[in-house]
């Protein structure tokens, strides 16, 4: 596996966040104080590290399951796959696993 795509922790879902995506959030400005300290711009950095990965591990099986193009107009990498597809599929199937581990009443949102 290439370096930069070593799992730093893998869920139970199969979701990660990179070795190299970590130390890039870690290593900017502010980074590891707001990692530490739970901030919502991590969360969403960690999300969509979490959807770069598993759609990234997905298109190496199969290539035509979703596209991943530079947006130049956002300045990011931007994703699209078919609604019905196996993309689709798959976060339907994490979202709704997330649902089944939720304990807390207040606490009703997944990763997606």
């Amino acid at each position: 596996m290439d370096e930069f795509r070593v799992p730093l922790l893998v869920d139970s879902n199969g979701l990660y966040i990179t070795e190299a995506q970590m130390l890039f959030w870690i290593n900017q400005a502010g980074g590891e104080e707001s990692y530490t300290a739970g901030d919502p711009k991590f969360m969403e950095y960690y999300k969509n590290c979490c959807m770069y990965n598993l759609i990234y591990d997905m298109m190496d099986e199969d290539l035509s399951c979703a596209s991943m193009y530079w947006d130049h107009a956002k300045e990011e990498v931007a994703l699209s796959f078919p609604l019905e597809g196996k993309v689709s599929k798959k976060l339907s199937e994490i979202t709704f696993s997330y649902d089944l581990d939720d304990s807390e009443e207040d606490e009703d949102f997944g990763i997606f």
